[in-house]
């Protein structure tokens, strides 16, 4: 494919995915058609159906896109350490960087215009790579704890904070939550006071 043409296949990808996201904003995934699309974009079928074979191969492209760019936001947080590191020096500042990146991504697919299991897939690629880069077992983890539970607690406790962030509309600064998320997993709860 010359150069020219290159360009003209990014062109139109790109303005599909702009039109599917803003039509999102609108109405419901099932209820968008490929003719909104194409007429929104600007473009005819025959276009869209060079690049995708139905309206869900644009969508996963989508997701399969931002995800990725979500895999380099998490290892760039720990990519300059050799083996081990300690927590209270890493720094999450470029995970938040790419929620905020993505801001209005992530505000559609966990709105109610999708029914496509995005909150899921999001917490399985995220609990992915926290289990193929990090390993707590290296650590002095207590050998009574299960370790597969022990990941699905930290994994999902970092989740909870970041649909949080997002459900509130990012209401903190990605440094305020970088901070929060470090000093989170750092704190050692021995006792609790129960509320009466």
């Amino acid at each position: 494919m010359n150069t020219a043409a290159t360009k003209k296949v990014v062109r139109s990808k790109k303005l599909f995915r702009h039109t599917l996201l803003t039509l999102l904003k609108k109405k419901h995934f099932d209820e968008v058609t490929i003719t909104e699309i194409v007429k929104e974009a600007g473009y005819n079928r025959g276009t869209f159906y060079f690049h995708y074979e139905q309206k869900e191969d644009l969508l996963q492209e989508i997701i399969d896109d931002v995800f990725y760019e979500l895999q380099k936001a998490f290892r760039h947080v720990y990519l300059k350490y050799d083996k081990e590191v300690n927590i209270l020096e890493l720094s999450t500042i470029a995970l938040f960087d790419h929620f905020i990146d993505y801001k209005e991504f992530y505000q559609i697919m966990l709105g109610g215009n999708i029914n496509h299991n995005f909150r899921d897939k999001m917490i399985d690629t995220m609990k992915k790579h926290f289990r193929e880069d990090i390993d707590f077992t290296a650590n002095d983890v207590d050998s009574n704890i299960d370790i597969e539970l022990f990941y699905t607690y930290r994994v999902s406790g970092m989740i909870g904070l970041i649909l949080e962030w997002i459900n509130n509309d990012f209401n903190h600064s990605k440094d305020y939550m970088a901070e929060q998320i470090v000093k989170i997993a750092t704190f050692y709860t021995q006792k609790v006071y129960i509320k009466k």
